[in-house]
């Protein structure tokens, strides 16, 4: 009997951990049989994820708030817009593999489920933080005690509880309920984007972060926390602060699945591969057992014989038959070898030596090399500033057209800790698109590969203000404009060696569907 308890209790252990990858905010700490804590699924939630609808009952704390249920139902809500291309914004509509979204972002990262589900490698996004002061963009969710009082009150009632019994209200739920009620759902789809490799990496201030990080804790599960980095923000501090002098703020690291996600270092590795050939060694000849990888064919043979790549030579002793991409058979090779025939089977061994599709070869970097770059720190003190990212405005401008973005060097240095060249950005609280600026700068001296998404409501620029005095209507035409100036100057700045790069942007507007009129008038579309 024994035995068979501790066989199904393995098997709910495994549906648990499957329901975890899955939903991690519906698994949470409870005490088994044994009095022992354990993960456990909270079923109601689980519910409410899978129904699509708002359900009944009080909201208390867990992490709650008022709002929170509609919040997780406006995620699971499908898409209702479309992407509208615009060409005439666009810049190298025909080429590019970049994108410029304009529209609300929730419904954004919905259309964008479509076709990049768990394809992004890193998302950075600076949301509002909440302050209380509205600048271009809205900042300041707090409720009128006068709505939160009827919003708590109404909840309280449906659930059969009466105003006499209603506890006293939360004086601080009305400042931050609206803005968790914001983020959420957002987040919540910005996971489902996210590779099984990727990280997110957002900026906050002090107050949201214990909001943000119960929140991110919840979505993408806490065992997939990897980081709170603190960024000075300020050269010099303002003393007229009240108590202290704030210079700091922060950027909370969470991965897609932590065991997945490599070490965040700004030590690069130059390539994903290396040499195992140099045409300044000796010749010397090294035997191969079967079973490494091929990358010419995946059936057939590779005959003895010289092969010339560029300016090296390769001599195969024996015929090399090739199947499901693997050699079937040992073979001696003659070339000028930088490495040792040790060297050689451990290569093979781990299973990173292989031949090129040129016949040639070459191995893998190995996870160990990878794993001895140096970590960066969780303190990022010269990584850009407020400062410099207002000259980096007026330079491209003339004017500071945009209040508070975030410098180049951080987002730059972020991405780049990442170590994928090929990375896919997104950012869908872009602002002035301070995120392609830096994907574009990173790939100029790199030679990378990366592309960027970027999302920005068209919000409107107040009369009277730097940007409307500028001539912008809105953020988006910021961004745009700022995406458009930036590329143009890093191409010149670099010259032949951005020859390839690609500072173009496909625009797509959010739009109605237009189901209906592809269905009663084909003809006009």
């Amino acid at each position: 009997m024994e035995k068979e308890h501790s066989e199904a209790k393995s098997l709910v252990e495994r549906n648990v951990e499957k329901l975890a990858a899955l939903f991690p905010s519906c698994i949470t700490e409870g005490r088994g049989a044994d009095g022992q804590l354990e993960r456990v699924v909270n079923f109601e939630r689980l519910r409410e994820l899978l129904s699509g609808h708002i359900l009944e009952g009080n909201e208390t704390y867990e992490f709650t708030w008022v709002g929170k249920r509609a919040a997780m139902a406006q995620a699971i809500k499908p898409a209702e817009k479309i992407l509208s291309p615009c060409l005439a914004e666009s810049v190298n509509w025909e080429t590019t593999k970049n994108l410029y979204i304009e529209g609300g972002n929730l419904e954004a990262l919905k259309v964008l489920h479509k076709t990049y589900s768990g394809q992004v490698k890193v998302i950075y996004i600076d949301p509002p933080y909440n302050t209380g002061s509205n600048f271009v963009y809205k900042d300041n969710f707090s409720m009128t005690a006068k709505k939160y009082q009827a919003r708590t009150l109404n909840q309280s009632c449906q659930s059969g509880q009466c105003v006499a019994s209603v506890p006293m209200i939360d004086s601080s739920g009305r400042f931050h309920s609206d803005w968790c009620s914001m983020i959420y759902p957002r987040l919540m789809l910005a996971r489902e984007l996210l590779s099984q490799d990727g990280v997110i990496f957002v900026s906050i201030d002090d107050n949201e972060v214990d909001n943000l990080r119960k929140i991110c804790g919840e979505i993408f599960g806490e065992e997939n926390f990897v980081e709170c980095l603190k960024w000075k923000r300020k050269k010099q501090p303002s003393f007229l602060s009240s108590h202290t002098a704030r210079v700091m703020e922060y950027v909370l690291v969470y991965a897609k699945e932590r065991p997945n996600l490599a070490k965040l270092s700004l030590e690069t590795i130059s390539d994903n591969n290396k040499k195992v050939i140099n045409l300044t060694n000796k010749v010397s000849i090294r035997h191969f057992k079967a079973g490494f990888r091929v990358k010419s064919m995946t059936y057939g043979l590779i005959p003895r014989g010289k092969y010339v790549i560029r300016t090296m030579e390769i001599e195969y002793l024996q015929d090399i038959q090739v199947k499901d991409g693997r050699a079937q058979n040992d073979v001696d090779v003659k070339a000028q070898f930088t490495v040792t025939q040790a060297n050689i089977d451990k290569f093979i061994e781990e299973d990173l030596l292989f031949i090129t599709v040129n016949n040639g070869l070459r191995r893998d970097v190995s996870p160990l090399e990878r794993s001895r770059r140096k970590a960066i720190t969780d303190l990022l003190l010269d990584w850009g500033d407020n400062q410099e990212s207002a000259e980096e405005i007026r330079q491209l401008f003339g004017t500071v057209c945009f209040d508070y973005a975030k410098p180049v060097k951080l987002i730059y240095n972020l991405i780049k800790s990442v170590g994928d060249k090929s990375a896919l950005v997104l950012d869908f609280f872009s602002g002035s698109a301070t995120t392609a600026h830096a994907v574009m700068q990173l790939n100029a001296e790199d030679g990378g590969q990366r592309r960027f998404i970027m999302v920005q409501q068209p919000q409107i620029c107040p009369p009277g203000s730097k940007a409307a005095q500028a001539g912008y209507q809105n953020i988006c035409e910021i961004g745009k404009e700022r995406i458009r100036r930036a590329g143009a100057k890093i191409k010149d700045e670099k010259g032949l060696e951005a020859a390839d790069l690609d500072i173009g942007f496909r625009v797509l507007k959010l739009d109605s569907s237009n189901m209906k009129d592809v269905y009663y008038n084909p003809a006009d579309l």
